[in-house]
C-alpha cells in the first residue's frame, strides 16, 4: 500500500513540474526577430545633392539654398509620380506635310529674361527655351558689362527662389551646365558632374526632365570627346551651339545634321535677323524647314533692342496664325519630333 501511494506522489510531482515548465515557456516575452528588417524611414539617410560648382564661379552667388529649402530637396520617396520628359507634351505631331518650324532661345537665366518672357506672353508665344547654370543662382558677373565697354551692363542670375517661385513656367528650361565652364579643359567626370547636376536641379525646380543642353562658352569651348562622355553618361541628347548654319556648309533655313552640334540660323543680335525671319516667313514651304534663332537677355539691354525683340515676336506669331504651315516649337519640342530622323551624333 505504501509502495503504491509512493509511486502515485512521484508522479503527481513529475506532473507539477511539467506543468510549471509549460506555463514559464508560454509566457516568457518574445525578442525581435533579428532577421526582419527595419522599415522605419530615417531623411539622414537620404542622399543630399551636389551643389558645390566644379571649378570656382567667377562671381559668388548671392543667396544659398536656406535650411528648409536643402530639407525638403532631401526628402524623395519612390511613391512620386514619373517626372515628365522635355517637349513631350506640346500637342505638334508631324501628319507628313512640310512645316516651317520656328524656335528661340535664351542662355544664362539672367534677370532680362522677365521682360523676354513678357513680350513672348504678349502675343502668346510659347516657343522659347531657356537654358541656365544652377550652380551659379545669384551671381552677377559684372565681367560681362566691363569686357564689352559698359560697366552698367547687368547680367545678374536668378536666385534659387525666384526660380522656384515659376519665373519659367509655361516655357522650356534647358541644361546649360552647373558652373558655365570650358567643357574641353574638364576631365571626363568633371564634365559628367557638370551636366548631370545641372540637369538634376532643373528637375528639381521645373518638375520636367531636360533632354537639351546649350554649350557654354560657344562653340570653341567643347570637342567631340565631351559629346561622346554627354551621350554615354548622362540623358542629353542634344547640344544647341552659337556658329551659324550657312558657316558649317548648311543652309540657312535646313535641318540640324546631327542634334549634339545644332547650328542656329542667327542669332537675334545679328543685323540681318530680321531680314532672315521675313524671308522664312515668305519662302515657299516645299520641305521641312527650321528657323532657330539664339541670344542672351542681357544682350537687349546692350543693343537696345527691346522694341526690335518685340517686333521680331510680333511678326512671328501673325505670321504663323495666318499661315498654318509655321509651327512655333520650342528647343526640346523639335528635338522630340526630329529624334527617330535626325541623329544625335555621327
Amino acid at each position: 500500500m505504501k509502495k503504491h501511494i509512493f509511486r502515485l506522489s512521484l508522479a503527481l510531482l513529475i506532473l507539477c513540474v511539467a506543468t510549471a515548465c509549460f506555463i514559464a515557456c508560454t509566457t516568457t516575452p518574445s525578442t525581435p526577430d533579428e532577421t526582419t528588417p527595419n522599415t522605419e524611414v530615417t531623411i539622414g539617410d537620404t542622399e543630399a545633392p551636389t551643389e558645390a560648382p566644379t571649378e570656382t564661379p567667377t562671381e559668388t552667388p548671392t543667396e544659398a539654398p536656406t535650411e528648409e529649402e536643402t530639407t525638403m530637396e532631401e526628402i524623395t520617396t519612390e511613391a512620386e509620380t514619373e517626372t515628365p520628359i522635355a517637349g513631350m507634351d506640346s500637342g505638334v505631331v508631324r501628319d507628313g506635310t512640310p512645316k516651317k518650324y520656328f524656335t528661340i532661345r535664351f542662355d544664362d537665366g539672367t534677370t532680362q529674361d522677365q521682360q523676354v518672357i513678357d513680350i513672348l506672353k504678349k502675343y502668346n508665344a510659347d516657343c522659347c527655351t531657356f537654358y541656365i547654370n544652377t550652380g551659379l543662382l545669384g551671381a552677377n558677373w559684372t565681367w560681362v558689362g566691363q569686357t564689352l565697354g559698359m560697366p552698367s551692363l547687368s547680367h545678374l542670375r536668378y536666385t534659387r527662389r525666384e526660380l522656384q517661385s515659376g519665373i519659367y513656367d509655361g516655357f522650356d528650361v534647358e541644361v546649360h551646365t552647373s558652373t558655365h565652364p570650358s567643357l574641353k579643359n574638364l576631365t571626363e567626370e568633371n564634365v559628367i558632374k557638370e551636366v548631370a547636376d545641372d540637369a538634376k536641379m532643373i528637375s528639381r525646380i521645373t518638375g520636367i526632365i531636360p533632354v537639351g543642353m546649350a554649350w557654354p562658352g560657344g562653340d570653341t569651348e567643347f570637342n567631340e570627346t565631351n559629346i561622346q562622355t554627354i551621350l554615354a553618361n548622362t540623358d542629353i541628347r542634344y547640344g544647341s551651339c552659337t556658329t551659324r548654319n550657312t558657316q558649317k556648309g548648311l543652309g540657312k533655313f535646313s535641318l540640324p545634321q546631327y542634334f549634339m552640334t545644332w547650328y542656329p540660323t542667327c542669332s537675334f543680335s545679328d543685323a540681318d535677323s530680321m531680314a532672315l525671319l521675313q524671308e522664312f516667313i515668305n519662302v515657299p514651304c516645299e520641305e521641312d524647314m527650321l528657323f532657330f534663332v539664339w541670344c542672351h537677355g542681357y544682350e537687349l539691354d546692350f543693343y537696345s533692342s527691346w522694341e526690335k525683340f518685340d517686333i521680331f515676336i510680333k511678326t512671328i506669331t501673325e505670321a504663323a496664325a495666318k499661315d498654318d504651315s509655321i509651327v512655333l516649337v520650342t528647343n526640346a519640342e523639335f528635338y522630340q519630333l526630329f529624334k527617330d530622323e535626325i541623329p544625335a551624333w555621327k
